[in-house]
């Protein structure tokens, strides 16, 4: 299986502690499904890092699922959106 990649642009203040508020909610989540599959992963579920490009914060997330990336990327999108975020 390959990786799915999402980079997700974050403001700084608000928006970066809901996007952590969210990330933490996901995971929790997402845990007991990770638990079942650890001795079959060739990697952890999920990988996050920063990618501070052309002058905006960004944060690289990278999935073992694509139904991971999918159930995260509307979760937040649906986040940004009640929080006042979406563009």
């Amino acid at each position: 299986m390959s990786d799915v990649v999402i980079r997700l642009p974050i403001q700084p203040g608000e928006e970066a502690h809901q996007f952590g508020i969210y990330l933490s909610e996901f995971m929790e989540r997402s845990l007991s499904w990770a638990e079942q599959r650890v001795a079959e992963a060739d990697a952890p579920f999920l990988m996050i890092r920063g990618d501070p490009a052309a002058g905006e914060e960004a944060k690289v997330l990278i999935f073992q699922e694509n139904r991971l990336a999918r159930a995260f990327s509307s979760g937040w999108e649906r986040r940004r959106a009640a929080s006042g975020f979406a563009s």
